[in-house]
């Protein structure tokens, strides 16, 4: 004789391990080294200064004034924005969730158990700064995207604006950007910065991840081992020049040199980001979870912007 176990189910084991969430890292974004203006609610300007220098002969005591000081602006329009979640409680029941329920019928129904407060608000925050980081390069009013049409992103002002190309070979989309020609792209981006920005000691080329993969690719096999790395980011080979693997130009193949503070982002509060959560005070049976803010871009100076798109 032997044991028949064929009309039993598969056992799966529910341990009390901990909740843990998808995402553990939380990348370098744009934002953080973005010029950020506060308190804005709509269309705003933006007022800067330039000036210029032009030396005279200064023998004698005749004077003649010389030289322009220029005030400029440029507006800037902030998107209004909500993420709103219901979250009810009695999903979790008749669920292995349900051990993580508090104990007593009404109280596991109206508060949220810290165990899963303290995962869902971390991903909640990071999934948000991923989708705006999207949304500050990409973002364009017309599209048909829910997170992009909230307010135009980088790219379009920049694409507006009188940025310089990059594209000094003539990348064709049919060519695509490659292992075999990757070198050659963020080269002749390089050498297409002006004397303006080359002055700038924080010059970042910004390029999608997918081709951060491909450039330490060709680095590796073209023998040039003497790169510095640290986390995904690194310096352009031979310069001091920052190259970021940038989150919010990933699906594109476009990339940018620019300084960080030539990128503006606008906001009403720099703590609207926060998620509040209450509970439902009419069924009080769900907790409700929101978070409200403005937000919106803006390029102070695009001709200080090395701009690279594929010729179609």
């Amino acid at each position: 004789m032997a044991f028949d176990v064929s009309a039993l189910a598969a056992y799966i084991e529910d341990r009390d391990f901990p909740l843990i969430g998808e995402l553990q890292v939380s990348p370098e974004l744009t934002a953080n080294k973005a010029t950020k203006q506060v308190g804005l609610k709509g269309t705003s300007r933006l007022h800067y200064m330039s000036t210029d220098v032009i030396f005279q002969d200064g023998a004698g005591c005749t004077r003649t004034a010389s030289g322009t000081t220029d005030f400029t602006d440029k507006s800037i329009t902030v998107g209004q924005i909500a993420i709103r979640e219901d979250l009810c409680l009695d999903d979790l029941r008749n669920k292995w969730t349900q051990i993580l329920l508090e104990q007593g019928t009404l109280t596991g129904k109206q508060v949220l158990p810290s165990e899963i407060a303290e995962i869902y608000f971390n991903e909640k925050n990071l999934k948000t700064i991923q989708s705006l980081d999207v949304a500050d390069w990409q973002g364009d009013t017309g599209s048909g995207s829910a997170n992009l049409q909230r307010y135009d992103g980088w790219i379009k002002l920049i694409d507006a604006g009188s940025p310089v190309d990059g594209n000094v070979d003539a990348v064709t989309v049919a060519t695509g950007v490659t292992a075999a020609n990757i070198l050659d792209i963020l080269e002749g981006m390089y050498n297409s910065t002006t004397e303006e920005m080359d002055d700038k000691s924080d010059l970042v080329m910004y390029i999608p991840r997918s081709w951060y993969k491909l450039y330490i690719s060709a680095l590796k096999a073209a023998n040039l081992y003497h790169y510095n790395g640290n986390d995904g980011q690194t310096t352009y080979y031979g310069t001091t020049m920052e190259i970021r693997p940038t989150y919010g130009l990933r699906t594109l193949d476009r990339a940018f040199i620019t300084y960080p503070s030539n990128l503006v982002i606008g906001m009403d509060g720099e703590n609207d980001l926060d998620f509040n959560s209450r509970l439902d005070p009419v069924t009080e049976k769900k907790v409700f979870v929101d978070a409200e803010f403005t937000r919106g871009t803006q390029v102070f100076f695009t001709d200080q912007v090395v701009e690279f798109t594929l010729v179609p």
